[in-house]
C-alpha cells in the first residue's frame, strides 16, 4: 500500500516527468520524411511529407547513375551537374503537407542505381538535418 501522504507527491512527480518527456518525444521526430514513389525506368518520383512547423527551406539532392540526364522535372531543378549526375532543388517557403518531385530521365535506371538526400534546418531549434533516401 502506498502511504497517502507520499502518494500525492509521487503523482505530482510522475505528472511532471511525463510533461517533460512527452514534448521531447514530439520534437524528436523529423520534420521531413522522404521516400521514392517511383525509382525505376525513366520516371523517378520522390515524395516528401512536411510536418509542422515547416522548415523555411528544404534542399533536395538527387544522385543519378553516370551518363544519365534529366529531360524535365516538376518542380524544375535549380542546378544540375552532369559530371556528378546530380540535380538539386532549393524549395523555399514550404508548407506542411505532401510535396512530390518528379523527373523524366534519359535512359532507364534500376531501383538500386539512384539515391537522394534531403536537408533542412529545424525552425524551432536551428538544428540542421540530413536524410538519406534510397529505394
Amino acid at each position: 500500500m502506498l502511504n497517502p501522504k507520499t502518494s500525492g507527491n509521487l503523482a505530482v512527480f510522475v505528472g511532471a516527468l511525463l510533461l517533460t518527456i512527452l514534448p521531447m518525444q514530439v520534437c524528436a521526430g523529423d520534420l521531413v520524411f522522404a521516400e521514392y514513389i517511383s525509382s525505376e525506368g525513366q520516371k523517378i518520383v520522390m515524395e516528401l511529407e512536411i510536418q509542422s512547423p515547416a522548415p523555411n527551406t528544404v534542399i533536395v539532392i538527387q544522385h543519378l547513375p553516370k551518363g544519365t540526364g534529366i529531360k524535365q522535372s516538376d518542380p524544375p531543378f535549380d542546378k544540375y551537374n552532369p559530371k556528378r549526375c546530380e540535380a538539386k532543388w532549393l524549395l523555399r517557403k514550404v508548407k506542411p503537407g505532401t510535396l512530390r518531385i518528379s523527373m523524366e530521365i534519359t535512359g532507364s535506371v534500376k531501383a538500386g542505381e539512384i539515391r537522394g538526400e534531403v536537408r533542412y534546418k529545424d525552425p524551432s531549434t536551428g538544428r540542421m538535418s540530413k536524410i538519406h533516401v534510397s529505394p
